[in-house]
């Protein structure tokens, strides 16, 4: 039974390792009160879930938040802290608080970029390539045969990190890449971080800015590449590290795609489009429609709906060569009418700004409610899909 005094205790003596688990739970608190839960996937991307078929520079901070939002329910997140609260308070006490926030953050992400590189249409969370990064580091001590680490912790450790392995590829929903990325992250950085022979006390309020502040420095870190590297994409580095094919999806590997679902595929590839693409497309072209109806030189806003519509045209091709399953045939096709829908709205949308004609503007808000229409369809159609299927 934990009492109040072990938790005083736990909390006295693993700062940093309370202080990542707090911030898992009040996230995920979040997600109900600011959104619509964490077993939504809109929701789950609004507070850093991670989004495989963006193979973009701009994915880079979420190799890290997706540390920290636990998509799926409170189960999904209670697996994991316990996991934490099990394993971390070793690692942290010889390691230290920066050491062991940047070792932890480190192998979440590396277990995050492995599956942004090998997987698509995945939207993944939650901290168990990190967990598993921190089993990594125990086999790398015990390989260093560290003086602290007795045959009474090594020996549980070992065992748990079997099972675990074994689970990756017997139980389905599971990420193998996030778990693999994250153990071998934590075997090399266990092998190269140096670690204190005896244990290391420090105070909880110093210990709490110090994890704030160096996992803020990281995120800040992974922001860079989308503000710097213009010359070169996520894709062009892939390709030319030979990678490049597997990014793409043009190439898998097999032990990577042992758990996918057919049918979660779809949805997220289907909610990838609608989220990405359509959204975006709609608000940009009501932004220009409702910017340039007062103004003499539409000029801008023209330009700026036929790029929509060039797009649109895109998508609209994207969606009728993509080949359905039986259970999201019907959704991919309320997709498909919404963008052509879209797609007339915007053609309306430019000869209204070209004539200024209150009947041509009217017919533009007819359209315009038609397309608001089937968005509401394929959200409800969605919804049901979801229930019924149990996403």
């Amino acid at each position: 039974m934990i009492t109040e005094s072990s938790w005083r205790v736990f909390i006295k003596r693993s700062p940093a390792t309370s202080t990542i688990i707090f911030a898992m739970v009040v996230i995920h608190v979040l997600t109900f009160v600011m959104g619509n839960g964490a077993t939504d996937f809109e929701t789950a991307r609004q507070f850093g879930a991670l989004q495989s078929n963006n193979k973009e520079w701009s994915e880079f901070p979420y190799l890290l938040t997706s540390t920290y939002q636990h998509i799926g329910g409170i189960l999904h997140l209670a697996t994991n802290v316990i996991a934490i609260i099990i394993i971390s308070p070793f690692i942290e006490r010889i390691f230290g608080t920066m050491k062991f926030v940047l070792l932890f953050n480190l192998c979440g992400i590396f277990g995050s970029l492995v599956t942004l590189l090998f997987t698509t249409d995945v939207t993944s969370s939650g901290a168990s390539g990190a967990v598993f990064g921190l089993l990594g580091i125990y086999i790398a001590l015990i390989v260093r045969q560290h003086p602290l680490l007795t045959r009474e912790i090594s020996y549980p450790i070992l065992g748990i990190t079997v099972v675990n392995i074994i689970s990756t590829f017997l139980i389905p929903g599971i990420s193998i890449t996030g778990h693999l990325g994250g153990l071998l992250a934590g075997l090399l950085l266990g092998m190269w971080f140096h670690t204190s022979k005896t244990y290391l006390k420090e105070g909880f309020f110093g210990s709490f800015f110090k994890t704030a502040i160096t996992t803020l420095v990281m995120f800040a870190l992974l922001l860079i590449p989308q503000n710097i590297i213009k010359s070169h994409s996520f894709i062009d580095v892939a390709n030319q590290i030979g990678l490049g094919d597997y990014v793409t999806g043009e190439k898998t590997v097999p032990l990577f795609n042992l758990h996918r679902d057919p049918l979660l595929n779809e949805v997220n590839w289907l909610i990838d489009q609608y989220n990405e693409k359509s959204v975006i497309l709609y608000n940009g072209l009501i932004d220009n429609y409702n910017s340039g109806i007062n103004q003499e030189d539409v000029t801008k806003q023209l330009s700026s709906i036929e790029e929509i519509m060039l797009e649109l045209e895109e998508n609209i091709d994207i969606i009728n060569s993509h080949k359905p399953i039986d259970e999201t045939e019907q959704l991919q096709s309320q997709l498909l009418s919404m963008n052509e829908s879209l797609l007339d709205a915007a053609d309306q949308a430019k000869k209204t700004l070209q004539s200024m004609d209150t009947k041509e503007g009217n017919l533009f808000l007819e359209k315009i409610e038609m397309v608001n229409e089937k968005y509401k369809s394929f959200n409800e159609m969605l919804e049901s899909l979801r229930e019924k299927y149990e996403y």
